[in-house]
């Protein structure tokens, strides 16, 4: 067989120059490669186990950028608010009330010797808790006291009305708040009882044809 002369492998070989020239220059012609975006690299990284380290502990950015920590899911910060809402005024204080005076208490000691009087009003008898009706005529009149207890009574006639007696002795008591209710009365009369922290007074009134006799009756305790 003859072999290929010289010739024939410089032929050859220029050949084989010329097609590998015609590749490198279909290759130029081709588009460039796509980037490769942050997005897609994301979604084609695997997320890393829960309590291990991930690949962005060896990589520190995405995309070839540095990583933001919590880029994304940080809320803009917060601006000045305004508001045309009218703000209520404050309540006004409320005055505190004044503090009622005591009532005064009925009897005090010393308390007066046990005596009797007639046509007139007996020595220590409390005039000033339970006066007589004015215009109106004592039959008796007596106090009887023992320790820390008064005991009172007056008989008198008056021209004036049932009513009238009952209010005249009602204004009186209730400044020592002592209030009446009805009490028990025999026929034709009527009574009522003003009382107040074991304190009593029992007033029994009579309509006559001479006018209207009145009976008080008082059991009073010093205040301890």
């Amino acid at each position: 067989m003859k072999k290929p002369s010289q010739r024939t492998w410089i032929i050859t070989g220029l050949a084989a120059a010329a097609l590998i020239a015609a590749g490198a220059f279909t290759l130029s012609q081709l588009p460039a490669p796509v980037a490769r975006t942050a997005s897609s690299t994301v979604a084609s990284h695997p997320s890393a186990p829960s309590g291990g380290s991930s690949d962005a502990d060896d990589a520190g950015q995405i995309g070839g950028a540095p990583a933001t920590p919590g880029a994304g899911n940080t809320p803009p910060a917060a601006g000045k608010r305004y508001t045309t809402e009218v703000q209520p005024a404050a309540p006004a204080a409320t005055p505190a009330l004044p503090k009622s005076a005591a009532l005064p208490y009925p009897i005090a000691a010393p308390l007066p010797k046990t005596a009797s009087a007639s046509g007139k009003l007996v020595d220590g008898y409390p005039a000033k808790v339970i006066p007589q009706v004015p215009g109106s005529k004592v039959g008796t009149s007596s106090v009887a006291s023992e320790d820390t207890h008064l005991q009172v009574t007056l008989d008198a006639s008056t021209d004036q009305k049932v009513n009238d007696i009952v209010a005249f002795y009602r204004s009186k008591l209730a400044a020592y708040g002592m209030y009446d209710a009805a009490a028990p009365a025999v026929a034709g009369a009527t009574s009522v009882q003003f009382a107040r922290d074991g304190n009593s007074v029992t007033l029994t009134v009579t309509p006559g044809d001479k006018g209207t006799s009145y009976v008080l009756f008082g059991a009073f305790t010093t205040k301890g």
